[in-house]
């Protein structure tokens, strides 16, 4: 995957922030001036990208917390934005080793369209008869406790907690950013719970077949994605509704 979008971003952010100004508190104040992270999200040269960038910078220990600090000025922002890469070594390190297809996922979801949000909330459970809602919310709740526990067992440590973290975040920003309309209330949190479900699937993938983590439990917890939006990974089967 190239990644010269990527790390074209925070230039094109330092640039947004020179033009239109630069704030604290929040991301876009009623004069058009943003932060840090609000210029990334604007930015995004592909959609999605400024989520991802979000958490890699919230790694670094400069995202929202850094540009809000009593004392920050504009022209440290710009700077360090403006001298910023983003790097595939980065990249691993803050979404763990299944980096590229996290990163095609909140690509992806960032860009769905009205029927895909709704499809997945569908698929995640959001619609249909109620005894199928209780039991793929069981079978669920079961595949979840199932993978969680098996990362634990198998490599759990402070990096993969973070890369879990990151990729759970910026997949939530991205489905609730596709789903703003409040209408769409319930098809937005179901929708986000696939997509989260999917993405922490995602960052254990390395982990099939050890410590009692199965083929099965990746299956299930990634079945909603898979079925509306394509396979997450290259070895991913295809799956139909």
């Amino acid at each position: 995957m190239s990644i010269d979008n990527l790390n074209l971003l925070p230039h094109l952010a330092a640039d947004y922030i020179r033009e239109h100004g630069w704030t604290q508190g929040t991301e876009q104040d009623a004069d058009g001036h943003v932060c840090l992270t609000g210029a990334l999200r604007l930015c995004s040269p592909v959609p999605g990208d400024g989520y991802i960038a979000r958490e890699v910078f919230r790694r670094r220990h400069r995202a929202e917390v850094w540009n809000d600090e009593h004392g920050r000025t504009s022209d440290e922002v710009i700077t360090y934005l403006a001298e910023s890469e983003i790097t595939d070594a980065e990249l691993a390190e803050t979404f763990g080793p299944q980096w590229h297809e996290i990163v095609a996922q909140v690509r992806a979801i960032s860009g769905a369209t009205p029927r895909q949000i709704t499809d997945l909330a569908a698929a995640g459970g959001a619609a249909g008869a109620a005894a199928w809602d209780a039991a793929w919310d069981a079978a669920r709740a079961a595949a979840w406790g199932a993978a969680r526990d098996a990362a634990w067992d198998a490599a759990w440590d402070a990096a993969r907690a973070a890369a879990w973290g990151a990729a759970r975040d910026a997949a939530r920003a991205a489905a609730w950013a596709a789903a703003r309309d409040a209408a769409w209330g319930a098809a937005r949190d179901a929708a986000w719970g696939a997509a989260r479900d999917a993405a922490w699937a995602l960052v254990t993938r390395d982990l099939i077949g050890t410590n009692g983590y199965t083929q099965e439990h990746y299956d299930l917890l990634t079945e909603p994605w898979r079925q509306v939006m394509g396979p997450l990974h290259a070895d991913d089967a295809e799956m139909s509704r």
